[in-house]
């Protein structure tokens, strides 16, 4: 092949070879450029239609496009001969590296976050790589990881039987499993095909190897290989290798599929936790530097005072707090707070006469959870996360969902709902937060599923009758209760309806998107599905559906009417592939007769093109009178209704994606100076597009 052209690409020189192709260095003749070009194999051990599949799945892998993933420039078939044209990667394999000596656990948790990172784009693509293993992944002199040979990947839905035989017939040939028969899983051994979870089990063979210098599972022939990877146990790794990285190891590592990481989002923010951990990790004692508190001079802050009403709105990049007295038809904005973070759970805490107000922020460096007893002009400035999981979980912290007030009686305890799925709790006014172990180690988290959102706990229920008994909502695992006070939990969805899985009524799984009760009858709860509309009168035992006139059971944000525990107010949104209004409408439901009807409630709200999402915590009531609802929408839109919902107006627009809306009356106050801050009053119609615009940048300058 050397000197010849395959197409416009001039044959250079052999790099190496592998079981399905030889790979050759070749000139590019038209954007002169030297590339990577793999021929494939036409051996009998590819099947009569194996090499046309091995170049429909490189087509497919060349759309990943992902700095950790070798790119694929071009695939082809030239006089019968199949190609991978692929960019040429100065570099070492991950195998050379490790040798016979394990790697530094720094280089360890840095090559597997881009290993991880590459296998999330991969997955979100629908591609399974099948073949992750340490010869195929390579660093370049400045430590960059490519994974290699996406091409030879099989798309998840695709070739579950030519999977399960392809690793039939490489056990049988002892001399053609270096390599591969031990990264190989569990279930890809007994048949059943590999899927997203059968890379991340790869992924724990890579990670041991280089922590380790060998393979978590050995033998002399491919019986012996593949026995110890059905039945035992990897050897533990302890020092240097750090506790963190051994959990996730171990978790990658499950011989059940369930039972691994379900994404490998979630072993990349684990690695990312570790490896933060061990580089920056003081010594015990050592003074962390930095201010525990912020004041922020440079916000436009609002003057509080006793009576006042406030609106805490979380958005996508930052929080505002908007305040107006109980006539609500002026409004006074301060903010953005946290510039560019991500603001999905806010909280006004009133308990002992305090008047705190709790936010979570995300950004690329992380979730915090911060405070403020001054109204937004200093905030706690935490020097490291407080709420994180145990070493031992091997998973980390994505983002808190939900910050609940724990009962009255109880001013210090707080309960956060997380991502991925579970609770945590602090009893000292959030100095302190343990992880709630009973329902994050339950026999099912194993099954549950992540959604769309991820696998995030977002809602959080005390019952107001039993303090004892608790309600979560888990995205997607479904309701559980516990009567015991976190010492154990039970699923509680019979009657709600699954549409992704085969059962349409199991015991758990469903992608619950909301609950919420109320404090005078708290045997009955409300239920926003991912589709379906429910509600039990019996704690939760029962569901029965209640999708009774609304266009669609689709929907994310529900709340209760204070005074009137038969009213409910939900935003239908039409699907869950078009999560925006039905019909371009902009209409919030409502029933007052505990959902055996429902009437829509749109005058001042938009009926035309009207294409807004109100996500599950972005809706919220006061309790004056008369009541306020308020919402807003992923497009910046802030609206609120004076009159129980039966007319709207704009309150203000322009804002980043609105995830959270929280209500607050300020029963006393002492926030110090009270700047001067322009106001904007409530339009008494809809105003012109060009005025709505005028007045959201006089209130934001």
């Amino acid at each position: 092949m050397i000197g010849q052209f395959l197409g416009h690409y001039r044959v250079v020189a052999k790099i190496g070879e592998g079981g399905m192709g030889v790979v050759y260095r070749a000139r590019d003749e038209v954007l002169h450029r030297d590339v990577a070009l793999k021929i494939v194999k036409k051996g009998a051990d590819l099947g009569p239609s194996a090499g046309q599949n091995l170049l429909r799945e490189a087509r497919a892998s060349s759309s990943l496009g992902h700095p950790n993933i070798c790119t694929i420039h071009e695939v082809g078939e030239t006089d019968g001969e199949l190609y991978i044209v692929m960019e040429l990667v100065e570099c070492r394999s991950l195998r050379a590296m490790i040798g016979d000596t394990a790697l530094p656990a720094e280089s360890v948790l840095r090559y597997g976050v881009q290993i991880a990172s590459a296998l999330v784009r991969a997955h979100d693509k629908g591609i399974v790589h099948r073949d992750l293993k340490t010869a195929n992944i390579v660093v370049t002199p400045e430590g960059l990881v490519k994974v290699l040979d996406f091409g030879l990947a099989k798309r998840a839905a695709e070739g579950i039987s030519e999977a399960a035989t392809q690793s039939f017939l490489t056990t049988q040939d002892a001399s053609t499993m270096s390599g591969t028969l031990p990264y190989m899983a569990p279930e890809v051994l007994r048949g059943e095909g590999a899927d997203y979870r059968s890379d991340l089990w790869g992924l724990g063979v890579v990670l041991y190897e280089a922590a380790s210098g060998r393979r978590p599972f050995e033998g002399h022939t491919g019986f012996e290989i593949s026995s110890a990877i059905l039945r035992e146990m990897p050897k533990p790794l302890g020092p240097p290798v750090p506790p963190g990285l051994w959990a996730i190891i171990q978790h990658c590592l499950a011989k059940e599929p369930n039972q691994r990481y379900q994404r490998a989002g979630e072993v990349q923010a684990a690695l990312e936790a570790v490896q933060s951990a061990v580089n920056v990790s003081p010594e015990p004692g050592a003074d962390r530097g930095g201010p525990t508190t912020t004041v922020l001079h440079s916000v436009r802050h609002v003057p509080v005072r006793k009576g006042d009403f406030l609106l805490l709105v979380g958005t996508t990049k930052g929080a505002f707090i908007l305040r107006s007295n109980t006539q609500r038809t002026r409004w006074e904005v301060g903010g953005p707070y946290f510039h560019g973070y991500a603001v999905y759970a806010m909280a006004y805490d009133s308990r002992g006469g305090q008047h705190r107000i709790w936010a979570s922020t995300q950004n690329y460096w992380g979730t915090l959870l911060r405070s403020s007893d001054d109204f937004g002009r200093s905030w706690t400035n935490p020097q490291e996360a407080t709420l994180r999981f145990p070493a031992d979980t091997g998973v980390s912290l994505k983002n808190i969902w939900q910050i609940g007030l724990g009962r009255p009686e109880e001013p210090d305890a707080l309960y956060c709902g997380v991502e991925p799925d579970a609770p945590f709790r602090t009893r000292d006014g959030g100095e302190t937060w343990s992880l709630v172990r009973s329902l994050f180690d339950h026999p099912h988290r194993p099954r549950w599923m992540p959604s769309n959102g991820g696998l995030a706990l977002h809602t959080i229920l005390p019952d107001p009758s039993d303090n004892q008994r608790m309600y979560v909502a888990i995205s997607a695992g479904g309701v559980y209760r516990t009567d015991d006070g976190g010492q154990t939990w039970k699923a509680r969805n019979r009657g709600v309806r699954v549409m992704f899985t085969p059962d349409k009524y199991p015991e758990f799984g469903q992608c619950v998107h909301k609950i919420a009760l109320h404090p005078a009858h708290p045997e009955r709860l409300f239920l926003q599905n991912h589709f379906g509309l429910y509600r039990s009168d019996d704690r939760a035992e029962n569901w029965t559906d209640i999708a009774n006139g609304v266009p669609s059971d689709f929907g994310f944000a529900m709340v209760i009417h204070p005074r009137n525990p038969d009213w409910v107010y939900i935003v239908p949104v039409e699907s869950d592939q078009f999560r925006c209004t039905c019909d371009g409408r902009l209409r919030v439901y409502r029933t007052r007769n505990g959902g055996g009807s429902w009437e829509p409630l749109m005058r001042g709200l938009s009926q035309k093109r009207a294409y807004e999402t109100v996500l599950r915590d972005a809706m919220t009531m006061d309790c004056l009178d008369p009541l306020g609802v308020y919402f807003g929408t992923r497009s910046g839109q802030l609206f609120g209704s004076r009159d129980e919902g039966k007319t709207w107006e704009k309150i203000l627009d322009g804002l980043p994606a609105i995830v959270c809306v929280r209500s607050a009356v300020v029963e006393d106050a002492s926030a110090g100076p009270r700047p001067r801050l322009p106001k904007m009053a409530l339009p008494t119609s809809p105003p012109s597009k060009s005025r709505a615009t005028h007045k959201s940048r006089r209130t934001k300058r």
